[in-house]
């Protein structure tokens, strides 16, 4: 068995429809309205990583020793419309101060840590490579040995098309936890393409959508069914490469 690889330990996949929560006209209710990273995302996500947590058989004290990576191209932005739309209209003064907290990528990653428990390396990425990106990097923490584990996870929540569109759009979260050893399939060869900054700018042109959960569904549905084949993740330019169980 190879030692360069990341094994994958379990994974979780949801697809839900969700509504961006409306601005309120009485501006009276608008510190008082549900926050969408908040009060949707946010819960999503963390059930995901719980189930994944789940599937690896990490018990909530075993859980202390992992890292975490997450990866998010657009599932913070209906804060940032949030934030605008209130600024443009009634004014700075009815702003939810919670919504601040909810702003930063990176607080997706802060939630999971603290509520998870997660005491090892935290790591943002984002980006229409993002989740490919978190992907490889989170191998790369397993094989340098930086973590003995590792919860990787995304969440992809599209924009509505139009401001104040009220219908629902599918919230995708997904979650992999990776680690050294066992006999399920691995993740390796990352590279890193397309916005990354270690990749020289034009050199690879990203040509998705920017979901990053797309390549963690992949992910997910090819570790399901034991695939003998290896296959390789691409997403905003970067690629990482998944081996079967057992690969020498």
């Amino acid at each position: 068995m190879r030692r360069d690889i990341a094994r994958i330990a379990g994974t979780a996949v949801r697809s839900t429809p969700r509504r961006i929560p409306p601005t309120p006209a009485d501006t009276t209710e608008l510190p008082r309205m549900p926050l969408a990273v908040r009060d949707v995302l946010g819960p999503q996500l963390l059930a995901t990583a719980r189930e994944a947590l789940d599937a690896a058989g990490v018990t909530p004290e075993g859980a202390r020793e992992l890292g975490c990576v997450t990866a998010s191209h657009r599932a913070t932005d209906a804060t940032s419309a949030y934030i605008a739309e209130v600024l443009a209209g009634p004014g700075p003064r009815w702003l939810a101060p919670e919504c601040f907290l909810h702003y930063s990528p990176h607080s997706l990653t802060g939630r999971l840590c603290i509520e998870l428990g997660l005491d090892g390396t935290a790591v943002t990425l984002t980006g229409p490579a993002g989740g490919v990106d978190a992907l490889g990097y989170a191998a790369g923490m397993i094989t340098s040995g930086r973590c003995a584990r590792v919860l990787v996870a995304t969440a992809h929540w599209p924009a509505p098309t139009e401001p104040g569109d009220a219908t629902p759009t599918p919230l995708n979260t997904a979650a992999v936890v990776l680690g050294p050893d066992g006999e399920g399939g691995g993740v390796t060869d990352w590279r890193p393409g397309g916005g990354h900054p270690a990749v020289r700018a034009g050199r690879d042109t990203p040509a998705d959508d920017g979901d990053t959960s797309a390549p963690f569904a992949v992910l997910a549905d090819w570790y399901a069914r034991r695939s003998p084949d290896g296959i390789e993740l691409r997403g905003g330019g970067s690629r990482v490469a998944l081996v079967p169980g057992g690969t020498a």
